[in-house]
């Protein structure tokens, strides 16, 4: 029997798929003392169900009962699960059932004594997991403790074929969820692989990361710490002091070298300190595209599997590779940042040109080498640059408008500025916090909170609190919360999205009077992704139209027409036949496009309407958000863990040579080298260590941009740091090209303010601040302690 059911046509609250027979446990970390397993159904039928809301399903795991058996349950006044250990059925408040209950009134999900309900979605981070020959769903406990996950383990009975079938089913779900259209089309894993959650992929996730039974004792003078092994889905001892010698893991050993030091960081001096000087390293190929990092030094093992979140720097001046690894005790995670000393550039270079390889395969899933101009611009990025001869004049043009702004400060004065905002909004609504930022070209700045906007005169020295926008509402009354707020028209108007209730549609606020005036249908059946001015400086202009983009097309939205705004000509440009994934945009100040997506490939186009003239390929990640410099030379493209910048003038030698990859085409095999902006390893690693349980994630970068200004330095933030780089320093391979300054606060959003490479403007959750670049610091300073 198929119990994959027709994934089209059905009621709001029809299955969509069903497994019809299994048990459902809770599994804990074997450190919890409320046990490591708990049967909560021991015969249940799994489903996916739709809801009211449309592209939302859930996940529900019901009872069985058999013949007779839920009046005798229904009647005994117990609430006991179908385990039938008696430590399970203990009624007190420390009981897993009364434990399980208190869940309903403050998760989203909710369970009767006859069903567990789960939102489907990538929070849950469910997978497909074989073990012992048992085959089972699984997913995040999201309320639950460290390494607390629900399991469904199926019955013997059910085919291979179904379990596959119900597996896609839930990524076709996750997939409506995130791109809020229909899955209809989207039929093979491989369009689908975003969603196919691998525990092994992670490093830094705490919730995968369990204690072995035999973990240390108190009185256990060892250095010894728990460490999650990518390279074999497991939980295994780290011994970072220890006699005994670790067996690597099974598989094809690629590359093998004795000849380099093991040095490690230390954070007290901010120096690599030399920690082995006999040691051997190893490259192993595992299978199904995973590779690890196996390294073995005096009394220290390292197992890493080959990941971006290993943060992997070259430095060819010093003849060393530098690592991040990751190692957990006593619940709390410790990045430590290694360092491999070379014996010569050739023995550098011979394991680069292995890792590059093995990281490549890792990433793309495909075979290294075949593509060549792929696999060109993948090396590029992870590797050291000199500047060209051609780059020489740009670079002293940059440094020349690089010279800061000399203008006088006084922090306490910003900060001080914005305190009636923040206590404002604080006293009338506390679980709102701050979540965009708008920063106009003209004199103002807004900051959206829940269903209010906080409005803000911006001058030379300080940002001045205006008045707050209270009750945003569509037209029919409807509260909801801005989201994708772009100034339009002069300033005079803010154009913003309510996606959660219609991602078809965006609304105009008239800045003036505070309220929002129309609502533009842009279709009835293209969701808008995201949009953008038609060209840089629109904003300054009475132009009209904007760019949008949904995850497959590109089109203009003009709000002078009727009915629907999308302007449905040869300019509009739909990739009807893949699933691009297009979810980020930014234009020049001549209108050319450049387009980020999902799956970490960007395009630029000149125009509407045409194809792309470049298309750069992926290194592995989504593109978070995009900016270009206002003539189209630099590219910025934010990555969760990294920020492309990317140079688009075709170098001398190509057929188009000294034109703009956005008019022109590269050769097939001389692709621009992509720099990889990213923090030390060990800044990274001391951000990580200090911001426990806390993802880095860079928030979007920007360019500083005038219309007379020529951009020299770029902004972006992670967790509660704002990090400023310097496009020169950049481009000259400094060492330290980057400053950074911390807050008590996470940065949620940040820019500069218009015309200046000086003043940031940035919002934190309860606050909203301008300061002046000098007032961060050196990377040494800011990280040295």
């Amino acid at each position: 029997m198929n119990f994959l059911k027709k994934f089209i046509g059905t009621t709001s609250t029809d299955e969509v798929a069903s497994i019809p027979s299994g048990k459902l446990y809770l599994t804990r970390s074997k450190t919890s003392p409320k046990g490591a397993i708990e049967c909560l159904y021991n015969d249940a039928y799994a489903s996916i169900k739709q809801t009211t809301n449309p592209f939302i399903y859930q996940l529900c795991i019901t009872k069985v009962y058999q013949e007779g058996e839920n009046e005798f349950r229904s009647n005994s006044g117990y609430n006991y699960s179908d385990d039938e250990d008696e430590d399970y059925e203990e009624t007190d408040q420390n009981s897993s059932i009364a434990r399980t209950s208190s869940f309903i009134q403050k998760d989203s999900r909710h369970n009767t004594k006859d069903e567990w309900v789960f939102p489907i979605n990538e929070e849950l981070k469910i997978f497909k997991k074989i073990e012992n020959g048992k085959r089972s769903i699984a997913w995040k406990d999201l309320n639950g403790d460290l390494g607390d996950k629900f399991e469904f383990v199926l019955d013997d009975e059910i085919r291979n074929n179904d379990f596959d079938s119900f597996m896609l089913t839930i990524y076709k779900c996750l997939y409506e969820e995130k791109y809020r259209e229909s899955s209809i089309s989207v039929n093979t894993l491989e369009e689908l692989k975003e969603f196919i959650y691998n525990p092994k992929s992670e490093l830094l996730n705490f919730e995968d990361l369990e204690y072995d039974e035999d973990e240390e004792e108190e009185d256990d003078e060892s250095d010894t710490t728990e460490e999650y092994d990518e390279a074999r889905g497991s939980p295994k001892l780290f011994v970072e002091e220890s006699e005994d010698e670790e067996e690597p893991p099974k598989g094809d050993v690629v590359f093998s070298t004795k000849k380099f030091a093991l040095h490690l960081y230390d954070s007290t001096s901010g120096t690599f300190l030399l920690k082995s000087s006999t040691n051997e390293l190893k490259i192993i190929d595992l299978g199904t595209w995973e590779f690890c990092l196996f390294v073995v030094g005096e009394k220290i093992t390292i197992n890493t599997t080959l990941s971006k979140n290993i943060n992997p720097t070259f430095n060819y001046e010093h003849l060393s590779f530098i690592f991040n690894h990751y190692t957990v005790k006593n619940n709390q995670v410790t990045v430590n940042s290694w360092l491999l000393k070379f014996d010569s550039f050739n023995d550098l270079t011979d394991f680069q040109n292995k890792f590059l390889a093995a990281m490549y395969e890792s990433l793309n899933k495909k075979k290294f080498g075949v593509e060549k101009g792929d696999d060109d611009y993948f090396v590029d990025a992870f590797s050291s640059m000199d500047i060209d001869d051609e780059s020489q004049e740009d670079l002293k043009e940059i440094e020349k408008s690089e010279t800061e702004e000399t203008d006088s400060e006084d922090n306490e004065e910003i900060e001080n500025s914005t305190k009636k905002f923040t206590e404002e909004l604080t006293n009338i609504q506390r679980k709102d916090k701050n979540t965009y930022l708008s920063v106009g070209y003209k004199d103002r700045a807004y900051v959206s909170r829940g269903d209010k906007i906080g409005v803000f005169s911006q001058d030379d020295k300080a940002l001045a609190y205006q008045t707050t926008i209270n009750n945003v509402t569509d037209l029919k009354g409807n509260k909801f919360n801005p989201e994708k707020m772009l100034l339009h028209q002069e300033d005079q108007f803010l154009v913003m999205s309510n996606p959660d209730v219609n991602d078809k549609t965006l609304y105009k606020m008239d800045l003036n009077r505070g309220k929002i005036i129309e609502e533009w249908e842009v279709s009835k059946t293209v969701p808008v992704k995201n949009y953008a001015p038609s060209s840089k400086f629109a904003q300054l202009t009475n132009q009209q139209t904007l760019t949008g983009i949904s995850s497959n097309g590109l089109f203009t939205i003009d709000p002078r027409l009727s009915g629907s705004k999308l302007v449905n000509d040869q300019t509009f440009k739909c990739y009807k036949t893949t699933n691009n994934q297009f979810q980020s945009l930014a234009t020049t100040d001549q209108g050319h496009i450049a387009l980020g997506s999902g799956k970490g490939d960007i395009r630029l186009f000149d125009r509407l309407g045409v194809n792309a003239k470049t298309a750069l390929p992926s290194l592995g990640d989504a593109i978070l958000g995009i900016d270009v410099s206002k003539d189209g030379r630099w590219i910025l493209a934010t990555c969760k863990t990294y920020i492309l910048l990317i140079d688009t003038k075709i170098t001398s030698g190509q057929k188009n040579s000294g034109k703009s990859g956005f008019t022109a085409y590269f050769d097939k095999d001389k692709k621009p080298t992509p720099r990889r902006l990213t923090l030390l390893p060990e800044h990274e690693a001391f951000i990580k260590n200090n911001n426990q349980h806390k993802e880095f994630k860079f928030s979007p970068a920007y360019f500083n941009t005038g219309i007379d200004q020529k951009e020299t330095t770029i902004i972006s933030s992670t967790d509660n740091y704002i990090i400023i780089w310097s496009l020169s320093k950049i481009l000259k391979n400094d060492a330290s090209p980057y400053q950074v300054k911390n807050y008590k606060q996470n940065i949620i959003a940040d820019n500069f303010k218009y015309g200046s490479n000086n003043r940031l403007i940035m919002a934190l959750p309860d606050d909203v601040n301008m300061v002046s670049r000098r007032s961060l610091n050196n990377p040494e300073k800011e990280f040295h302690h």
